[in-house]
């Protein structure tokens, strides 16, 4: 039988990264400073504000372990999963640069529960179901180079901007709260010293959409738009193209599978959908009229490919005129505003090869 080279691949890698963490584990184990716990390795929030004005509140020493052995040791599970994910599927390098690499970056690291909220929010079971190159910038979103410690990323009065190994920016209040381009977070601990850099953990996940023109459209992906939103699990997004398609002819699994024609969509989460039910107590999509419902597919579907750069503005609202003939607005934090409500793009930039795709946390729509 012929052996499949990706799944031998992963195999591969796989193995070399339990080695590589098998051996940082050990050596986090062996040294106390090490532990997050420990009072020497942990500066809590609190400790952060009271001594932030203080000129001796420097970076501190370089410890004994990587950023990737503390995230390991210190249970920071999902992030680990992220790291290798990305390394499996597109050869990243960042479980060796956080473990062996001997530059200094400073890590914003999210804990368990903050990637669990985002997972929650866009209705997927774990890091593996969204699309690498995604994930890619989100981790990277998440990083700066250097050694900062908390003294110079929160301001002692005015807002600071962070710029990330991503080329995008947050800013920094002097409370410790991040404000990203599609999220913000708070900066629960700080100063974890590694020996390769330091770390801060935080308790969201911060959302790179990236309104500018620094960032280029993305590439036509190699899948359609119907066969990304199957394999990522859209399951009541898919259900409503299915349903239209069977009362009304109206084609749209043809199209978006098959059509050569480019699109924009703009995909509830699962979740979105079902918060959507509740809210009209329904049991599903079928419970709906399909007029209606193709309406509402409609209103979330925009001619050509517009990334993230073209929907989100730099600082004016921004109008978006959809299929349906009916418009709607963003601003410059990704927020949608509907006719009938609101929805945030909580991961743009999804590329298909007819089309891209930017994922929101309500389904939005075109009535009052």
């Amino acid at each position: 039988m012929k052996k499949n080279p990706f799944k031998l691949r992963k195999r591969v890698v796989s193995l070399a990264f339990l080695t590589l963490i098998a051996t940082v584990v050990l050596s986090c184990d062996n040294d106390e400073s090490a532990n997050f716990d420990s009072e020497a390795s942990k500066l809590t929030l609190v400790e952060t504000l009271e001594s932030m004005n203080n000129t001796a509140n420097r970076a501190p020493a370089p410890g004994a372990s990587p950023i990737a052995g503390i995230a390991v040791n210190a249970g920071f599970n999902e992030l680990v999963n992220a790291l290798v994910y990305v390394d499996l599927e597109l050869n990243a390098g960042l479980v060796n640069l956080f473990s062996t690499g001997t530059n200094q970056y400073t890590v914003f690291a999210p804990t368990d529960d903050a990637f669990n909220a985002l997972y929650t929010a866009l209705g997927i079971n774990g890091i593996n179901e969204l699309p690498a190159e995604l994930v890619l910038d989100v981790l990277k979103y998440h990083v700066i180079e250097g050694r900062r410690a908390a003294n110079s990323v929160v301001p002692p009065v005015k807002s600071r901007t962070i710029t990330t190994l991503l080329g995008a920016t947050f800013s920094v209040n002097k409370d410790a709260l991040i404000t990203a381009i599609g999220s913000t977070s708070s900066i629960t601990a700080a100063n974890i010293s590694a020996s390769n850099g330091i770390i801060h953990v935080i308790d969201q996940v911060l959302l790179p959409i990236v309104p500018s023109s620094d960032k280029p459209a993305p590439s036509p992906g190699s899948e359609s738009i119907a066969t990304i939103a199957i394999n990522a699990n859209f399951t009541e997004l898919v259900s409503a193209l299915v349903y239209v398609d069977d009362e009304l002819n109206a084609g749209l699994v043809n199209l978006f599978a098959n059509g050569t024609d480019q699109f924009t969509v703009f995909a509830p989460t699962n979740q979105a959908f079902q918060n959507l039910y509740a809210a009209l107590n329904v049991n599903g999509i079928t419970d709906l009229p399909a007029s209606l419902v193709l309406d509402v597919l409609k209103y979330h579907v925009v001619e050509g490919r517009r990334a993230s750069n073209s929907v989100v503005p730099r600082v004016n609202i921004r109008t978006i005129n959809t299929l349906l003939g009916v418009p709607f607005t963003v601003n410059s934090q990704g927020s949608i505003t509907a006719i009938g409500n609101t929805a945030t793009i909580v991961s743009p930039d999804i590329s298909a090869s007819n089309g891209i795709i930017h994922i929101i946390d309500s389904v939005i729509l075109p009535i009052q």
